[in-house]
């Protein structure tokens, strides 16, 4: 496994993806979201669990789900998810050992 999840990302993945960075690059994108998250989502083929998993700060599902983490950390920079706030959600996500590198 690499990709924070898979070698090659899935679909979903890049839908994810794509609309993280459309939201955090293009200057009027974050304000529309921030209007109106449901008619900013529906813009894009998203599943109602992604939709969700975005307009949620779902931090670990959209890890989870394959998003590219630099993405993700722009998500969270850029909606304010605090940060001890989105390292606590991708901690659960460590198994036991998971962090012998940290040391």
């Amino acid at each position: 496994m690499s990709n924070w999840r898979l070698m090659m990302p899935t679909t979903e993945a890049y839908l994810l993806d794509k609309v993280l960075y459309e939201l955090h690059h293009k200057p009027d994108d974050l304000a529309a979201y921030n209007a109106d998250k449901d008619a900013y989502l529906a813009r894009f083929k998203l599943t109602p669990e992604m939709a969700a998993m975005i307009s949620g700060n779902d931090v670990a599902g959209l890890y989870e789900a394959g998003v590219n983490p630099y993405l993700l950390r722009a998500h969270c920079i850029g909606v304010r998810i605090p940060e001890d706030v989105s390292l606590a959600a991708l901690r659960g996500l460590m198994k036991e050992g998971d962090d012998k590198w940290l040391n």
